[in-house]
C-alpha cells in the first residue's frame, strides 16, 4: 500500500490560473452549498485566512480574499479540503456520470472521497494502467455529451471522486 498524500499536493496537477478560478468560483456565492459545507468554509476561512486590514477575512473585498486564500491553498491541506469540498459540491449532480465513466476505466469511486476527513492523508497516487487525462475526459464526455464542465474541471472532479492522483508521468501534462 502506498503512502497517502496531503490534499495540497493537488497543486502539482493544476495550473495557477485554474487554482485561482476554483477559489473565485467557491467564494462567489456561499448560498449554493449545504449548510454544513457553508459553515466549514466560513469557519476555516475566518480562522486560517488573514487579510491585512480586516479582522474577518469574509468582509474583505473578494479579490483580496481570493488572493490570500490562494496562498494558503498551496500549503495548507485543511484550506484545500474545505475549498475543494465546496467546489465538488457544485458538480455533485454529475457524480453518477463520473462514477460510471471512471469505473469503466478501472477506477474505484466512493461518494465519501470528496469530503476527505483527514486532509493530511487523503490522496493516493497512480491511475489504472494506460489511463491518462484524455482518456478520462473522453470517457466522462461519452457518458454525458451535454456535460457543462471544462476538461480541467473533469480531471479535477475525477481526482476528487476517486481519491487517486495521476501517476508521475501526468504531472504538468
Amino acid at each position: 500500500m502506498s503512502e497517502l498524500k496531503p490534499l495540497h499536493v493537488i497543486n502539482v496537477f493544476i495550473e495557477a490560473w485554474f487554482r485561482q478560478e476554483i477559489i473565485e468560483k467557491v467564494l462567489t456565492d456561499f448560498s449554493l452549498y449545504t449548510s454544513e459545507v457553508r459553515k466549514d468554509l466560513a469557519e476555516t476561512l475566518k480562522s486560517e485566512v488573514k487579510v491585512s486590514g480586516f479582522r474577518n477575512p469574509l468582509t474583505a473585498p473578494k479579490r483580496m480574499l481570493v488572493r490570500d486564500s490562494e496562498k494558503l491553498f498551496e500549503t495548507n491541506p485543511t484550506v484545500v479540503k474545505v475549498i475543494l469540498n465546496a467546489w465538488a459540491q457544485l458538480y455533485e449532480k454529475h457524480g453518477a456520470t463520473f462514477d460510471k465513466a471512471l469505473t469503466k476505466l478501472g477506477f474505484t469511486t466512493s461518494p465519501l472521497s470528496p469530503t476527505y476527513t483527514d486532509p493530511v492523508n487523503a490522496l493516493d497516487q497512480g491511475w489504472p494502467e494506460g489511463v491518462d487525462y484524455p482518456k478520462v475526459i473522453e470517457a466522462v464526455r461519452k457518458e454525458d455529451d451535454q456535460l457543462d464542465m471544462t476538461d480541467d474541471q473533469i480531471v479535477l472532479y475525477s481526482i476528487l471522486r476517486t481519491g487517486f492522483l495521476p501517476g508521475e508521468d501526468e504531472e504538468n501534462a
